[in-house]
């Protein structure tokens, strides 16, 4: 329950733990104001502050408390309400698994793919739990009627992609598409692929691989994926035409992951030996280099990751509502 805009910088971060049921947040209990000029909203930096703009954030989120149990039109419970996505958006951006950190994908962020999931996955999420969030803070006694309006998403480029995916994700594991979106939402950009790959090897291979083949097959599955959201890298939310691709986008990706992991199946479905020989230990050295059949290859394992070029920018997320300039 937060009463004041102080105590709801207290709760912020416990609020978002809870709603997503996420392991932890990785924020460090610092808010700082973004320059005036900033056209961003909000961002978190990799050392785990979370920054407000003042005007467009800070000033209606204090305006609303001050104004506590009033009513508002439409348009102030709009504004208000912006601002509270903007804060849970952050939040999401650093929740994170058990023994790990937002501050841990700060390379994976580099690469074009992973930006776009994190970003869009992030905000789909705030979407989807922003009402659950005001419920967790008691803000509807603050803000009546604030749980009815709505506000339009950011990175509205790269949200149809990943809505896609997610729910392509979810009917091949047998999960709902909100299901798949909330479980890579509560890890970092660099493990984001691996839970959607997760998801389909634990659906497909789960029977049929050693318990060695896993991450092997999570990471050649993941890497499937990435090349067609890289392709989207760029686009313009204003553009019909990109939008309608980036919806495509996401379908492939979830198809070039679904057919990695087809591939994986059936080259376990045809050595059932190797994999009880590896299950009992006789082949631990070399689990996945064993004998292979007619017409398929050795099962594909780790890959080495590509260099980095040491670049951080701040993974920032929350565009004002015109979405016109980047958050990173």
């Amino acid at each position: 329950m937060a009463r004041t805009y102080d105590e709801l910088l207290q709760e912020q971060a416990t609020a978002a733990v809870q709603v997503l049921g996420a392991h932890h947040t990785s924020w460090n209990r610092t808010v700082e104001m973004l320059p005036l000029d900033d056209p961003r909203s909000g961002l978190v930096t990799w050392d785990h502050t979370i920054k407000l703009h003042p005007d467009r954030v800070v000033k209606d989120l204090r305006e609303m408390f001050d104004t506590a149990g009033q009513q508002h039109d439409e348009s102030t419970l709009r504004r208000y309400r912006e601002a509270l996505r903007v804060l849970l958006h952050e939040n999401v951006h650093l929740l994170a698994a058990a023994g790990t950190s937002h501050g841990m994908g700060a390379d994976a962020y580099q690469e074009p793919a992973k930006e776009i999931l994190e970003e869009a996955t992030t905000e789909i999420a705030t979407q989807q739990n922003l009402n659950e969030y005001i419920k967790a803070l008691d803000l509807e006694a603050v803000a009546p009627g604030i749980s009815r309006e709505r506000t339009e998403p950011a990175y509205g480029e790269y949200v149809p992609a990943v809505e896609t995916f997610a729910e392509e994700i979810g009917d091949a594991s047998g999960h709902s598409g909100r299901e798949v979106i909330r479980q890579m939402a509560v890890v970092n950009a660099e493990n984001k692929f691996s839970v959607a790959a997760g998801l389909l090897y634990d659906q497909k291979l789960a029977s049929l691989a050693p318990a060695q083949a896993r991450e092997g097959s999570v990471q050649a599955i993941a890497e499937a994926m990435q090349p067609a959201f890289a392709a989207i890298h760029g686009f313009d939310p204003d553009d019909p035409q990109d939008i309608q691709m980036s919806e495509l986008a996401g379908l492939m990706a979830a198809r070039a992951g679904g057919k990695k992991a087809d591939e994986l199946t059936k080259y376990w479905q045809a050595n059932q030996d190797l994999r009880r020989s590896i299950d009992a230990g006789l082949s631990a050295s070399t689990p996945l280099r064993g004998p292979q059949t007619p017409g398929h290859g050795a099962a594909p394992g780790r890959s080495e990751s590509p260099d980095r070029d040491g670049r951080r920018p701040e993974a920032g997320s929350a565009r004002p509502a015109s979405h016109r300039t980047r958050g990173d």
